[in-house]
């Protein structure tokens, strides 16, 4: 099996826009949902229904790459590879459950840094530098998500425990999503 060809990446300022209209949404609903999110954020470190369309999603992504980049001297063992994978997701789906979610969490933020940065490589600008330090942070997130993802649970319930925290943490995230697109649409 060859690998398929790329298609280009996007440009910098759609990938700004893109990524600033995701981050400043999501924080957007959180602020204006008020309780039902923070008792579903509360509960998401343990939830099975997250942790495996989360996983699947990881698995599903991580097979993409694999069955389509250049492996070099690798490239004829990709089957294994792929099977390597996909044996990888079921069993760590079936043998570990606890902070399921937060794991695959982990994973998509490692996996989503990557396209990231590819695009604001040997550009320049303030643009370049919020999408890779947002890039990084997801990066620096995800390690410790798969790593320690019991952090994540306690860091949930920080956050949760009082509604200014929640406020605060959402409107973090939207003024930086709001940043983002400012800065696509302007450069």
């Amino acid at each position: 099996m060859e690998p398929m060809t790329h298609a280009a990446p996007l440009s910098l300022s759609a990938t700004g826009l893109i990524v600033g209209l995701i981050v400043a949404g999501s924080h957007l609903a959180g602020l204006l949902s008020g309780g039902n999110v923070i008792t579903a954020a509360k509960a998401f470190p343990r939830s099975r229904f997250w942790g495996t369309a989360l996983l699947a999603i990881a698995v599903l992504w991580t097979l993409g790459i694999a069955a389509t980049t250049d492996l070099g001297e690798f490239s004829p063992m990709r089957h294994l590879i792929v099977i390597g994978v996909a044996a990888g997701g079921i069993l760590t789906w079936r043998f570990v459950p606890d902070f399921l979610p937060s794991r695959s969490l982990g994973f998509l933020l490692l996996l989503a840094a990557h396209p990231v940065l590819e695009v604001t490589f040997l550009q320049h600008g303030t643009l370049k530098l919020l999408l890779a330090f947002l890039a990084y942070g997801w990066a620096l997130a995800g390690l410790f998500l798969v790593g320690m993802p019991y952090l994540h649970r306690d860091l949930i319930g920080w956050v949760c425990a009082e509604r200014w925290r929640w406020n605060a943490a959402c409107w973090a995230g939207l003024l930086y999503g709001l940043l983002l697109i400012s800065v696509s649409l302007i450069g």
